[in-house]
């Protein structure tokens, strides 16, 4: 029987395969090509590509929130508070328009389980309850209440007041976020933003009845003025913030510090912005509003919700505070963007503190890379110490916090791609967009 020789079938599928590849390498190049065209066209017209994805992003954000708000019983206190500043009515009549005022302005199955609990039901009927309960540190926040009371007596609802200023809130910190470094912005985080805004915490905040969104805007604001070297407006702007929710007295006193111990600011600056602070602390709480203890607060949150907690003793042991601790480390755990932020800022502090941001000569870091440090730290130290004072892990209270740190890190990563040969340059400031001197 004649033998077949191999050879030319063997070369006929190398002649195939070779063709394969050819044609795959022909439309990989094509589409690279393809992708690096679209990039270049971009680029050149970088200003009207930005503005269109800003408002697209402002279009999109607001319509999904207005669409899916968050009904929460805060709802009540706050229009309650601000409809007393425009017209003090006596406590009857004023629960009864609260009351029928969210009635008439959310959906009915959202209203049922805003007064769905026990002590919901009875504050819903009872003027004298719901009188205690709207002043037991609702009335504390100072600017966002005096807000609402500003558009109510603009004519605006109430209700939708409340949610609209939470937009606007929530949109303005993206707006700052993406000029937040103060050296020309990568294209690329333009498209990262809205995911940033939507996973870490504004829209939850935006979709609220309450403070928060307005507390997230001074937040990063407060960071963006520092980015700017704004200093001694800062020192002026600290004490008021106390106004704008309690809390923040961690975040003044972590801004201060960094003033006071890293030399940022002038000392005597510092210590006059620190005693305004504690100034305007005391002046809120002992002559603007009849402020209630820590262990008030704690105890109505974590232990017993009394319908008339002026009339209750609130009792938090230490037993009491430790258990209270543990079920906030447990709630950490089932929450996935706590882990990320922690993740995101590791990576921001490891990028920051690497040799290449220092100058090799003189082992020192710009003012710029410092507070870039700062906010990476601080915005850390601001959750463990809020979560010590007030052991949860609610997005709400960490939104400015987790957006920040989000931000930092992908800045700086879209920043270091776009230097090709970053890694072999050590002369080179990522910050300053230009070579260090000999």
């Amino acid at each position: 029987m004649d033998s077949v020789d191999p050879k030319p079938i063997f070369q006929a599928v190398n002649t195939e395969k070779s063709q394969d590849n050819n044609l795959s390498s022909t439309l990989n190049t094509k589409a690279v090509s393809f992708i690096v065209k679209l990039a270049n066209g971009l680029l050149a017209h970088r200003e009207a590509v930005t503005t269109l994805v800003t408002l697209a992003f402002i279009v999109a954000f607001t319509t999904l929130v207005l669409s899916a708000p968050n009904y929460e019983w805060d709802l009540f206190p706050y229009i309650a508070n601000a409809t007393n500043i425009v017209n003090p009515l006596p406590i009857g009549e004023l629960h009864e328009y609260v009351y029928r005022n969210v009635q008439l302005s959310v959906p009915t199955e959202a209203y049922v389980k805003l007064i769905n609990s026990p002590s919901r039901l009875v504050l819903s009927e009872d003027p004298e309850a719901f009188r205690q309960t709207i002043a037991f540190f609702y009335d504390a926040r100072i600017v966002y209440i005096h807000i609402i009371a500003a558009a109510i007596k603009l004519g605006i609802n109430p209700v939708f007041a409340c949610y609209f200023f939470s937009i606007i809130c929530a949109v303005a910190s993206t707006l700052i976020l993406a000029q937040l470094i103060p050296v020309k912005v990568p294209i690329g985080l333009y498209f990262v933003l809205p995911f940033i805004a939507l996973s870490c915490g504004l829209l939850d905040v935006a979709r609220l009845a309450t403070p928060d969104s307005l507390a997230t805007l001074v937040t990063i604001t407060l960071y963006f003025l520092l980015f700017r070297n704004k200093v001694n407006l800062l020192l002026i702007i600290l004490p008021f913030v106390i106004f704008i929710r309690t809390d923040l007295i961690l975040l003044i006193a972590l801004f201060q510090g960094y003033f006071l111990f890293f030399g940022r600011a002038s000392k005597v600056g510092t210590l006059i912005s620190g005693m305004a602070t504690i100034t305007a602390y005391l002046v809120l709480n002992k002559f603007l509003i009849d402020a209630d203890p820590w262990s008030s607060l704690i105890g109505y949150n974590f232990g017993d919700k009394p319908t008339h907690p002026a009339e209750y003793a609130f009792d938090v042991t230490l037993s009491n505070y430790v258990t209270y601790l543990a079920k906030g480390l447990m709630s950490f755990s089932y929450t996935p963007i706590g882990f990320v932020y922690c993740m995101l800022t590791v990576t921001g502090v490891v990028l920051y503190s690497a040799k290449f941001f220092v100058h090799p000569e003189e082992n020192t870091v710009s003012n710029l890379h410092a507070d870039v440090l700062f906010l990476l730290v601080s915005c850390k130290l601001y959750l463990i110490m809020h979560f010590l004072m007030f052991p949860v892990t609610w997005t709400r209270f960490f939104a400015a916090q987790y957006s920040l740190a989000a931000v930092v890190v992908v800045w700086t990563t879209f920043s270091i791609l776009a230097e090709r040969n970053y890694s072999s340059r050590d002369d080179f400031d990522l910050l300053n967009g230009k070579e260090r001197p000999d």
